[in-house]
């Protein structure tokens, strides 16, 4: 790194160690002893909060901030009225995202969330010339795992519909193509979705309201043969939807999330959000009531039962 550029990095760094020394000095200049007790207490929740959200964890949160286990726990002790110093401060506040502002009670909204604003945007399902992004983002994550929660049937056990218009897509509306084109020899894939999901699929009811007993029954069929062909490059967990729910998305690899919203993907790529996800849809896994190795034999069970 040159000099000018350790000397610019240099000059932020007692910028923003200043800043927060005179918010230290504006808050406390004026204050009784009862003043400050009652800012000590306020940080404290705050910095409680922001610990408990954080998503890799109190130790990870730590080691971020750089500080011990017995300081952190001095922090958060409602007993003292111990704060931490302005170059701690400013580091919980670039770990967190929240701003020093917030983080001393100037304001009530936890600004400064900037890694997640800078990460998330709207893509387009389709764009203008015809392309999705879908396929950047598959051909990205090449190597590593998918995990998607669709919003109806997942395309890659779907029974793509046939030129006769009049049957249509088993799927129903409103559905997205995030597996389209994936060989499960490069690319190992889990699914979650809502065991009611297959249950309406066998009854002919929800999105499925209309379709033959014949189409249901070649659906569920083809799921089963697929699942059981291809376990355990890929696994599909079924939840059940009364107890647990979860919006449709995809994460792709360690690079993004894709959340479906219709028409169009809300993309986050922040690497902690991304980890959240993930972890979310762990918790799916987790609380799947069939095992991905035995779904097979329950959706020959609901064909039979169209």
């Amino acid at each position: 790194m040159s000099g000018k550029r350790v000397n610019a990095h240099l000059k932020d760094y007692i910028r923003n160690v200043f800043e927060i020394l005179m918010y230290f000095h504006s808050i406390c200049g004026f204050m009784t002893d009862m003043d400050k007790r009652l800012l000590s207490q306020e940080f404290k929740k705050r910095l409680a909060q922001v610990v408990a959200s954080h998503t890799d964890g109190r130790a990870s949160f730590m080691r971020a901030v750089g500080i011990d286990r017995s300081a952190l726990s001095q922090f958060l002790s409602l007993e003292t009225d111990r704060l931490p110093r302005a170059e701690t401060l400013r580091r919980i506040a670039s770990v967190t995202g929240v701003s020093v502002d917030w983080l001393l009670c100037l304001e009530n909204a936890p600004e400064g969330r900037q890694e997640v604003a800078q990460s998330v945007q709207i893509e387009k399902e389709t764009q203008a010339d015809g392309s999705t992004p879908l396929d950047q983002w598959r051909n990205e994550a090449a190597g590593f795992k998918l995990r998607t929660v669709p919003s109806t049937l997942p395309d890659i056990v779907s029974l793509a519909p046939v030129t006769d218009k009049a049957i249509e897509d088993a799927r129903g509306g409103g559905v997205e193509n995030v597996l389209e084109r994936i060989s499960l020899s490069d690319m190992d894939v889990e699914i979650a979705m809502p065991f009611q999901t297959l249950q309406d699929l066998s009854a002919r009811t929800g999105l499925w309201r209309g379709s033959t007993a014949d189409q249901s029954r070649q659906q569920l069929l083809h799921m089963a043969r697929i699942c059981h062909q291809h376990y355990p490059a890929l696994r599909l967990h079924v939840y059940d939807g009364t107890q647990t729910f979860s919006a449709p998305f995809t994460v792709f690899g360690n690079q993004r999330v894709a959340l479906y919203l219709g028409d169009a993907y809300l993309v986050v790529s922040s690497p902690e959000q991304v980890r959240g996800f993930a972890r979310q849809f762990d918790r799916l896994v987790r609380q799947a009531i069939i095992g991905s190795d035995k779904i097979h034999e329950t959706l020959i069970e609901l064909a039979e039962e169209v």
